[in-house]
């Protein structure tokens, strides 16, 4: 079977704008309109899929677009759909799911061994793309972006989830060079313990306030500076957090700029792993879900 075959698979819809046959692959591209009464749709904006039998396995992807014309020519741009309330899901396969059968001419479904013809499988990926499939995922994802910022905060840097992985590839192929290991970020706190200022900066503003309202229930000697239990505790608080800071800043850079030695196991440390979780939006496809249109069109009334 040939692209121009498979493509006849498929039974051009009202709602579908143009289909294109790739030219090296077997599959195609199909351009549709959004449900009329969806914003997408007021903003013109398309959903772009994609469908083609590879060596790698079978692949699909469903994506929002904004035609631009150029001349005679139409270019579709993927666009987010951040500023939408109702979220749409953009998606992609890793080959693992679904499988093409050239015997039936038909799309399988490895989990539950249930066979769709090719617009049956087009309807699947529409209505899934429809539906808001990572509203869960991205509450975890704001989750880890707030931890992965608040502890860039504590070691005095930055965390920005999409200049961070720049910074990070770029520093990994050699082609910037990474910041400077500098000491004026470090807070020589009397000239012996080296705490990151913000790392020091939270430490006193939870022991202040802590101090004032529960020292009364200090139960060992008098609260004050003359009590060495209490001298002593404040200077464990100081060395712990001199070991904080140096472990923290260790970690960040461990993850920043990764290791020369091609020898050495590479160890993913816990801020690669919350960094890395946000970009891994898996999902399996929901075989039932129903196409979004009929709410859209009550919630409009």
């Amino acid at each position: 079977m040939n692209s121009e075959e498979f493509v006849k698979l498929y039974t051009r819809q009202g709602s579908d704008e143009s289909i294109t046959a790739f030219q090296n692959e077997m599959g195609f591209s199909l351009i549709r309109f959004y449900p009329k009464n969806t914003p997408y749709f007021k903003d013109g904006r398309r959903m772009f899929i994609k469908i083609a039998v590879l060596d790698r396995g079978f692949f699909y992807s469903v994506e929002m677009t904004r035609p631009e014309k150029e001349g005679e020519k139409t270019s579709y741009i993927i666009t987010e759909r951040e500023g939408y309330k109702r979220k749409v899901t953009n998606f992609f396969s890793d080959a693992s799911e679904f499988t093409f059968d050239n015997a039936t001419q038909k799309v399988n479904h490895q989990l539950s061994s249930k066979s769709f013809t090719m617009n049956e499988f087009v309807e699947i990926l529409v209505a899934n793309h429809l539906s808001d499939r990572l509203f869960f995922k991205r509450i975890l994802n704001e989750l880890a972006n707030r931890v992965l910022k608040f502890l860039f905060w504590l070691s005095d840097a930055r965390y920005e989830r999409i200049q961070t992985a720049i910074d990070k590839y770029h520093y990994g192929k050699g082609e910037n060079p990474p910041p400077k290991d500098e000491k004026k970020n470090i807070e020589p706190f009397f000239k012996y313990f080296y705490i990151s200022k913000n790392i020091l900066f939270a430490i006193l503003l939870v022991t202040f306030p802590s101090a004032i309202f529960f020292g009364h229930l200090w139960a060992y000697g008098d609260f004050s500076l003359s009590n060495l239990s209490l001298l002593l505790l404040f200077f464990l608080i100081l060395f712990s957090c001199e070991k904080f800071s140096t472990w923290l800043d260790k970690k960040i850079k461990e993850f920043l700029i990764p290791s020369k030695d091609h020898f050495a196991e590479k160890k993913i440390n816990f801020i690669e792993k919350l960094h890395d979780y946000q970009y891994n939006n898996k999902f399996n496809l929901k075989l039932n879900i129903r196409n979004r249109q009929r709410v859209d069109n009550a919630e409009e009334k």
